[in-house]
């Protein structure tokens, strides 16, 4: 996200706590915001600590939502390849069910996988 004071405004919003690497990944068509997910990373791991995709809820996600949801979760999963993770954790329980279809084994306190799963890596 360019916007750094839109960006920390949306850091502040979060309930989570988060590590001082955490970025937003804003999804837009022209100006109109989609959808944004709030990332930080711990050791390899590539945290999803919000996902943001407004007027849908996260159990029940049809049609656009769906895509963006879908799209950031695979923006996230690339921007963790970029920064060196080796996995990637939803830290919300409520997508467990989205993410298990696409591969992310659940828990109470969200869903992991290995990135790989998501993104693939050139040479390996």
């Amino acid at each position: 996200m360019e916007d750094r004071e839109r960006e920390e405004e949306l850091l502040k919003s979060l309930p989570a706590e988060r590590e001082d690497n955490a970025r937003i990944l804003m999804m837009s068509d022209g100006q109109e915001e989609l959808g944004w997910v709030a990332v930080d990373m711990v050791h390899s791991v590539l945290r999803m600590l919000h996902i943001e995709v407004p007027g849908a809820q996260p159990d029940k996600l049809s049609g656009e939502a769906v895509f963006v949801a879908d799209s950031l979760m695979r923006a996230a999963a690339s921007y963790g390849a970029t920064v060196g993770a080796y996995r990637i954790r939803s830290m919300e329980p409520a997508y467990n069910e989205f993410l298990r279809l696409r591969g992310f084994t659940p828990s109470e306190t969200g869903a992991e996988t290995g990135l790989g799963t998501i993104v693939k890596y050139t040479g390996s």
